[in-house]
């Protein structure tokens, strides 16, 4: 599942909840371009050396990571409004790549804070 939250949100009360919930949560902070929020989710999910900095390769490893995952997971990505500023095309290819992976995936939840 996917979901797309605007301001004003708690993520300390966001994560709180996933946690009571039983999920494993990972938060990465977007950022102002494509590169920066690849850099980011690689530097927040610990991603390997050989990643490849494209979004062919987040939305592997977010597959893999979503298919090895024992339980129920939660991706919050927040700060994306940047990115949607800066690069709208990006920020709607993220999404989509996001929104596939929580798609196949149905306990990999994915919230994304839009602001």
């Amino acid at each position: 599942m996917i979901r797309h939250l605007r301001p004003p949100v708690d993520v300390d009360a966001l994560v709180a909840d996933a946690v009571a919930r039983g999920r494993v949560v990972r938060l990465v902070v977007a950022g102002e371009t494509k590169t920066a929020t690849l850099e980011a989710f690689a530097d927040a999910l610990d991603f390997p050396a050989w990643f490849g900095g494209n979004l062919d390769a987040l939305a592997d490893l977010l597959d893999h990571l979503a298919r090895h995952d024992e339980g129920e997971a939660e991706l919050v990505v927040d700060g994306v409004l940047a990115l949607q500023r800066e690069d709208p095309f990006a920020a709607a290819q993220l999404n989509g790549v996001l929104g596939e992976v929580a798609l196949a995936h149905p306990r990999f939840h994915v919230s994304v804070i839009e602001r």
